[in-house]
């Protein structure tokens, strides 16, 4: 099958998208506000390890918790 024989989907902007991304946008940042407020936005990593983590390979590393935070944040 060629590219031109293709059938894509063209994505359709909803009549309420604006409305319904401010009320997203706001929700999340009532979220993030309150956690800060709380002080619940730091993950602290302790390790054993006495020349600590390599920098150039930390997102490997923190992206898992931070993904687990947001998840526990935002439940």
């Amino acid at each position: 099958m060629s590219y031109s024989e293709q059938i894509f989907k063209i994505p359709q902007e909803s009549n309420d998208y604006q409305e319904a991304s401010e009320y997203a946008i706001k929700s999340i940042e009532k979220i993030i506000e309150n956690a800060i407020e709380k002080g619940e936005n730091r993950i602290i990593i302790n390790t054993n390890l006495k020349l600590g983590l390599p920098m150039e390979n930390i997102n490997k590393i923190a992206g898992p918790f931070v993904e687990a935070w947001a998840c526990e944040t935002f439940c």
